[in-house]
């Protein structure tokens, strides 16, 4: 949920700035990260996180002129689809990416619709490969991903008042 300033710099240049801010809540009213044993367990430690503590806030509030925000990705999604629709993006959901071919011009992407079975390609300037951890596009550009997979599992509950 966290959407640090630096993105929230890149959404006051995409002009979506306003419209994250007000549908996430604002910096001030979020708190600590508690570790507990189970959601109604013992509580065994608190870290004061995303500049809550006194000393960040003036850390934080220095490194840059935005601040930011919880916005879960329910709230920030349609956002980001509305104005990307706006500005004459394709948006396709169920869509699975299979293979590129780049050259001094752009980039062609062989794509998978997912509910009908069908292949086709997309012709385009760029393509980002927003596809998370395993993702298929850097693996076939060659692009590394450091780091050990299953050093540490994450169980969250969100309680918000």
């Amino acid at each position: 949920h966290i959407t640090n300033q630096r993105t929230m710099e890149v959404f006051r240049d995409l002009g979506v700035e306003s419209e994250a801010l007000a549908a996430g809540s604002p910096s001030e009213l979020m708190g600590d990260t508690v570790l507990c044993t189970s959601l109604a367990g013992e509580e065994i430690g608190r870290i004061r996180t995303w500049g809550t503590g006194p000393g960040s806030l003036t850390e934080y509030g220095s490194t840059s002129p935005a601040s930011m925000i919880d916005l879960p990705q329910t709230y920030l999604e349609p956002i980001l689809l509305k104005n990307a629709a706006a500005r004459g993006a394709k948006v396709r959901f169920d869509t699975e990416f299979l293979s590129l071919t780049q050259d001094e011009d752009g980039v062609t992407a062989v794509l998978r619709d997912r509910v009908r079975g069908e292949e086709y390609t997309v012709r385009a300037r760029y393509l980002i490969g927003a596809d998370g951890g395993r993702s298929s596009v850097a693996e076939q550009l060659g692009l590394p991903i450091d780091g050990q997979m299953g050093k540490a599992g994450q169980h969250e509950h969100h309680v918000h008042r």
